[in-house]
């Protein structure tokens, strides 16, 4: 009789154990990004957030995150509001505007906003990642995520490599003040998003009150 009732509790507990681990696994995602970097999320019972940013040379980057959806107020791209929009094609640059050169595109760059060739004109884009710089724009952004620093400015995401600044992709969990004009609106379940370049942001606000963007997972994903 003591062996079935150890054999019936070990039974349970193994399908307690069982349950929990899927339940922990439907609240986590894994997404892969386009230079190898995994990224992790796991969503907690409270609403709490946990993203582990893996990247390509093995650093991994942790980040808890909390915040909470707030109305916006001011336009997405107010600090950019001056410069032109994501997109749009122009038939010359400035005549300062350096050559880059990456993945076989002469991209010009001038000021933060980078310019990809279409024919004779030139459209207002975001560099190939990798592409890089050896001076950061004027009016950049560092943002620090987990032990990480990026720098940010108009939409493009950039690291310190080797005294040069690297284009990256967005790091889960960044949070910015703007978004170039030229980005789509989502709506999930009644809720706006702002999507630039295949990334998500959901408005918010920080500790000061101050208005800002949180990038989030594909609200369409979820």
């Amino acid at each position: 009789m003591k062996k079935i009732l150890a054999f019936a509790f070990m039974l349970i507990v193994l399908l307690l154990c069982t349950n929990n681990l899927e339940a922990q696994r439907a609240r986590t995602k894994i997404h892969k990004g386009a230079q190898g970097q995994k990224t992790v999320i796991h969503k907690g019972t409270r609403g709490k957030k946990t993203v582990v940013h893996k990247g390509r040379r093995g650093n991994t980057t942790v980040v808890r995150t909390n915040r909470t959806r707030t109305k916006r107020t001011k336009v997405v791209h107010y600090h950019y509001r001056h410069l032109p929009k994501r997109g749009a094609v122009v038939k010359t640059v400035n005549a300062k505007a350096i050559t880059v050169r990456h993945q076989g595109i002469g991209f010009r760059y001038y000021s933060g906003i980078w310019y990809r060739p279409s024919g004779t004109n030139w459209v207002i884009s975001r560099p190939a990642y990798g592409a890089r710089i050896r001076v950061l724009p004027v009016g950049y952004r560092k943002i620090v995520v987990g032990p990480r620093p990026y720098y940010y400015y108009y939409g493009t995401y950039y690291v310190n490599n080797n005294n040069e600044y690297e284009v990256v992709e967005a790091p889960m969990g960044a949070e910015i003040d703007s978004l170039p004009d030229g980005y789509n609106v989502t709506t999930v379940n009644g809720s706006e998003y702002y999507e630039l370049d295949d990334v998500y942001y959901m408005p918010t606000e920080n500790e000061a009150g101050e208005e800002i963007l949180v990038v989030v997972d594909d609200p369409t994903q979820l």
